[in-house]
């Protein structure tokens, strides 16, 4: 920026749950008029870093105008959305992700001061299922970064969402004919037809491809894959990994209202949303289910709502159930199959709950959130 002074200018890796200390020059004495240094720190994916200044002396101004603190917990090196701390104060912070930016900023007339403050890098305690509170067919669009779980295999149409930091769940008719290396995950967008509308959207190169041994084309069962991540993906507020059902592994979901996301057509025929769509949907019984479409197994879960649906390019997005007594959301299942968009038919979905042995065994090393 060429503001801070040589050596007052700092850039520094936080290892996991390590603790260091930042502090004013000549700390535990008073800093000279017209000092200016920055210290930009980074934790590991997905840590955060916890700030305690503990020992804050600076002149007290209106809206912190002369000598300051300045914090950005999004670890904004120009500090553009950072907020100012001055006088005799202590403050406890933590990042909004893995990176933070702590500013000293002081006058020519400053009359001196002192600060210092702890920083330390943790884990932070699992999250998963987390959506904002703010159609496909007759669905609605959704806000941006509604559903921070989903992401997209751009160069091919379908979609899906994530559940750990290396790994997303598809269809694996998805995966059919799809060659690896012309393959990314984009997580945290919203439009696809502008690189603009989400400060979160990171393409994410991959290395595997899984799919379920057992699926067959001719009947769609078996119908789930999994793809790995290259480099972990960083949970932010716009990107954060699905809940999986491990409460509730017998659980058939009869009866309740689940949501289907996608930016698939808008109806059949129609062109792809650009936009994120989502729509509310009925699970309803396997039996009931049959009388319709035939030969669909317990490893399956049938959605029917008159006038909605999922449709084409849809496949291979999430079914998700929010918890109604927390909000949370949880990936139930994986758009399947269906007659048409809309039609007088159910929609066929893999059920998760069906394959939660299969995720685990096919993702070694991962901790996962068991709400």
């Amino acid at each position: 920026m060429g503001y801070y002074r040589c050596g007052c200018d700092t850039i520094r890796n936080v290892q996991a749950d390590e603790t260091l200390y930042i502090e004013s020059p000549n700390y535990s004495g008073y800093f000279r008029a017209n000092t200016n240094c920055r210290w930009r720190l980074t934790a590991p994916t997905n840590y955060l870093l916890h700030l305690n200044c503990y020992d804050v002396i600076l002149a007290k101004s209106t809206n912190c105008a002369a000598d300051r603190l300045e914090v950005s917990l999004t670890g904004n090196a120009l500090l553009t959305d950072a907020s100012r701390y001055c006088g005799q104060a202590t403050f406890v912070l933590q990042s909004t992700a893995n990176k933070l930016t702590v500013a000293l900023r002081t006058l020519t007339s400053s009359t001196g001061g002192r600060f210092r403050c702890q920083i330390a890098a943790r884990r932070p305690p699992c999250d998963c299922g987390r959506r904002r509170v703010v159609k496909i067919v007759n669905g609605a669009r959704t806000v941006a970064n509604e559903f921070p779980m989903m992401a997209a295999l751009v160069s091919i149409a379908s979609r899906k969402p994530f559940f750990s930091n290396r790994h997303a769940i598809t269809a694996a008719h998805c995966l059919l004919s799809r060659k690896l290396a012309d393959t990314v995950l984009l997580v945290g967008d919203h439009d696809l037809s502008t690189g603009t509308d989400s400060p979160y959207a990171v393409l994410m190169p991959l290395t595997t491809f899984t799919s379920h041994t057992g699926y067959r084309a001719q009947t769609s069962v078996n119908d789930i894959a999994l793809v790995r991540t290259r480099d972990e993906i960083v949970f932010t507020r716009g990107v954060g990994p699905a809940c999986l059902p491990w409460q509730w592994p017998t659980a058939t979901f009869n009866g309740q209202i689940v949501e289907a996301t996608g930016w698939g057509t808008v109806d059949f025929g129609a062109p792809t949303s650009s936009v994120l769509q989502k729509v509310s949907l009925n699970v309803i019984s396997n039996e009931s289910c049959r009388t319709k479409m035939a030969g669909v197994t317990a490893s399956q879960l049938c959605t029917f709502t008159a006038g909605k649906d999922t449709c084409q390019y849809d496949s291979g997005g999430p079914i998700l159930y929010t918890n109604p007594n927390n909000g949370v959301v949880f990936h139930v299942g994986v758009i399947s199959y269906g007659v048409a968009c809309a039609s007088s038919s159910p929609s066929v979905n893999t059920r998760i709950t069906s394959y939660l042995t299969w995720i685990k065994a096919n993702t070694p090393g991962i901790q996962y959130c068991e709400k």
